[in-house]
């Protein structure tokens, strides 16, 4: 048997797809992680109160962000505080057993804590809700 040798001149007919796949996984992973933040708010920088009673977040649920510098966001929209209710209301005319975690960086005055509160009571929601980290012992 004869091998055929290669010429510089001949043309390359094999396509070699495996460092194509392995960028697409890798975006792709990314892309899924990303996602997965912008989703959650995980994006939004908030440092949260500790608490020895907190218990883990379930999925499902409206969440209303106070970032350190005083925006509100609902879920992942920022919003303004005085808006804030009409939207909360419209969501609850959908799902009435709706329950929302209002998560505020421990910077923000209280008194902007209380504004939302106002707003998410106003807006005839039943069950709320305040985030905190658990407490490490």
């Amino acid at each position: 048997m004869r091998r055929r040798r290669r010429r510089d001149d001949d043309v390359f007919s094999e396509i070699n797809i495996v460092p194509f796949t392995d960028v697409c996984l890798v975006l792709l992973i990314i892309f899924m992680i990303t996602a997965n933040f912008i989703a959650t708010g995980q994006g939004l920088n908030i440092e949260l109160p500790t608490a020895a009673t907190a218990l883990p977040e379930t999925q499902g649920q409206v969440v209303v962000f106070i970032t350190a510098a005083g925006e509100v966001y609902l879920n992942a929209d920022r919003v303004q505080p005085e808006g804030l209710a009409r939207r909360l209301s419209d969501a609850a005319e959908q799902d009435p057993e709706m329950t929302v975690i209002v998560s505020a960086d421990r910077k923000v005055p209280y008194e902007r804590v209380v504004d939302v509160l106002d707003a998410v009571r106003t807006a005839g929601v039943s069950y709320l809700a305040l985030a905190a980290e658990e407490q490490q012992p």
